[in-house]
């Protein structure tokens, strides 16, 4: 109101000078006192315009910021619910919070005698905690299935390795069961081996009847030397089924 007055008080003395006769009506020394405070004013409402506008740039980068940051936090919840946000998204958001922050609190220091300017500070610092508190809500989330996510991890190595374990297990018995195996068939081939040896070892007699029952033990070794091979041949052990045809030849005779 002041500068309004003084402005208009400078403009009624200068149409008196011009207008008047009378030099005296208005003093030389009142007029140029009176021009220096106006030129002062309008020099100062320069400036102040100039502080003005610096700190509505000021207000217009913040908002800008926080409506990049507003949407980063759109992403990352849209990440959330994909199971694919990253604790990189939250720290890139943290950090333009901190800047804004920062550029708050410059912008507060420069706001003192501006009670508009002060007001909307304080409404961006309410929406700035505001925005914290959410992302920190984010970033919990995240930590917690990320913690998960490793304790999956950690029990589906500890399943792996038992598994490889019992694999390791299960395939050294097996191997101990096919030496077993090939141990067992070659027994049963060597007692085959064996009859067939007590066959062909059977002496000849010269009486009929001793004849007759060394040709019956002959053939009861055969035959149960044939039992055998048929076992070890069963038992996987191939070399058996040719020492079959021989001893049902011998049979045969």
């Amino acid at each position: 109101m002041r500068t309004v007055k003084i402005i208009l008080a400078a403009a009624l003395a200068i149409f008196m000078v011009a207008s008047c006769k009378d030099p005296n009506f208005v003093s030389r020394q009142d007029y140029d006192a009176l021009m220096k405070e106006y030129e002062d004013l309008q020099a100062g409402s320069a400036a102040i315009r100039e502080e003005y506008a610096q700190q509505a740039k000021s207000v217009d980068n913040i908002l800008e910021k926080l409506s990049q940051i507003s949407g980063s936090t759109v992403v990352l919840r849209s990440d959330m619910e994909r199971g694919t946000a990253q604790m990189t998204q939250v720290q890139q958001i943290e950090d333009g919070l901190d800047n804004i922050k920062d550029q708050l609190d410059e912008l507060e220091k420069a706001t003192k005698s501006n009670r508009q300017l002060r007001g909307m500070v304080a409404s961006l610092k309410k929406v700035i905690a505001q925005k914290e508190a959410e992302i920190e809500d984010l970033k919990a989330e995240i930590a917690k299935r990320d913690a998960t996510i490793s304790e999956q991890h950690k029990t589906i190595t500890e399943q792996s390795g038992t598994i490889e374990n019992q694999n390791a297990t299960i395939s050294a018995q097996q191997e101990n069961l096919r030496a077993l195996l090939a141990e067992q068939a070659q027994m049963l081939f060597q007692a085959g081996v064996d009859f067939e040896d007590l066959g062909d070892e059977a002496p000849e007699v010269s009486l009929r009847k001793n004849k007759r029952k060394m040709a019956e033990f002959r053939e009861a070794m055969y035959r149960k030397a044939i039992v055998y091979y048929n076992q070890a041949q069963a038992a996987g052990y191939p070399e058996a089924a040719y020492r079959i045809s021989a001893v049902e030849e011998k049979l045969a005779q």
